[in-house]
């Protein structure tokens, strides 16, 4: 009976071992690459405020064959990324707002609001590696990015609004750009 068991387990190790030889880690390019997931809208009150806040959820699929994704604030403010006077971002967020007098297209939100910077909606995100000791490792995710802002500025109750994303790792590439599907402002 001893031996029987033990041929048992000597095959189960055997095939173990066949299948862990065949997983491979997944092969991606070093420079990043996003695809749209999702995008939601959710209206906030703030206490003794008579303004509500609403938050535009962003979500993106990211891969990135290094992992080199994301920043730390320390390294956000020292080059080569960022300076004393300015610290860098790794997400950057284009606003385009639907155009009703120009036949619908959307067109840069900086056309509707001209004190709003280029691109106006950029962040950083923290150190997204599989890893804790820094070791280069194929990544890939979901990163969401919120939004805030109080009804009516910038956007109006009513306007259909969408963004163009794209986001840099720390050797400085930068991902393709890819357009989210559009949302409209609720009403109060």
């Amino acid at each position: 009976m001893n031996l029987r068991l033990l041929r048992v387990v000597g095959l189960l190790s055997m095939g173990a071992l066949g299948l862990t030889s065949c997983l491979q880690e997944p092969s991606y390019p070093d420079t990043p690459e996003i695809s749209f997931n999702n995008i939601r809208q959710q209206r906030f009150t703030v206490a003794n405020s008579t303004v509500p806040i609403d938050s535009v959820y962003i979500t993106v699929n990211f891969q990135d064959g290094d992992g080199d994704l994301g920043l730390n604030t320390v390294e956000a403010q020292s080059a080569p990324y960022g300076s004393k006077d300015r610290a860098a971002v790794n997400y950057i967020n284009t606003a385009f707002i639907k155009n009703v007098n120009a036949g619908g297209r959307f067109d840069s939100a900086r056309i509707f609001y001209n004190y709003l910077p280029k691109r106006d909606l950029y962040s950083l995100f923290d150190h997204l590696s599989p890893t804790t000791d820094n070791r280069k490792a194929p990544l890939r995710g979901t990163l969401t990015r919120a939004y805030g802002f109080y009804l009516g500025s910038p956007y109006l109750p009513g306007q259909e609004i969408k963004f163009k994303v794209s986001i840099y790792d720390r050797a400085l590439h930068q991902s393709n750009e890819i357009e989210t599907t559009s949302l409209v402002i609720p009403q109060r």
